[in-house]
């Protein structure tokens, strides 16, 4: 269990903000992940001095973040194109045309993974049926 000073926990309550541990139990991400991707520039954290020991504070906002790039990886995107969405989608930076031509591509990926999972599927289904038969034999 880390270590928080009596006023820095009076802050916490006070503001919302949480150290990385909680955050990684509010989002299941281990602290290393949570570090690569503040690392990234995914996430932010304010950072905060309390004695000799130097504290980095996120907030629910944070939370809701690391759950948008949980979805952006299982939807199969990349975290370079994760972070060029957050940072310039949300702002309207990326034009209607180049959003679709985005998505568009994402598509074409998706599509190119279900065949490619259905010829593994297929694959199976056929080694499966034999490995039965043989054993009725």
């Amino acid at each position: 269990m880390d270590y928080t000073p009596q006023s820095s926990r009076i802050c916490n309550i006070c503001v919302n903000v949480m150290l990385i541990g909680e955050l990684s139990q509010k989002t299941g991400l281990s602290k290393d992940t949570i570090r690569f991707y503040e690392k990234m520039g995914l996430i932010t954290a304010s950072k905060r001095e309390a004695g000799t020991r130097l504290y980095k504070e996120f907030t629910p906002e944070t939370v809701e973040r690391l759950l948008l790039i949980n979805q952006g990886k299982g939807l199969g995107f990349t975290l370079r194109e994760i972070k060029q969405l957050i940072d310039e989608w949300g702002s309207e930076q990326i034009p209607r045309t180049e959003q679709i031509w985005i998505i568009e591509r994402k598509l074409e990926d998706v599509a190119q993974k279900m065949q490619q999972l259905n010829e593994i599927k297929t694959y199976l289904a056929v080694k499966l049926t034999r490995l039965k038969n043989e054993s009725t034999t």
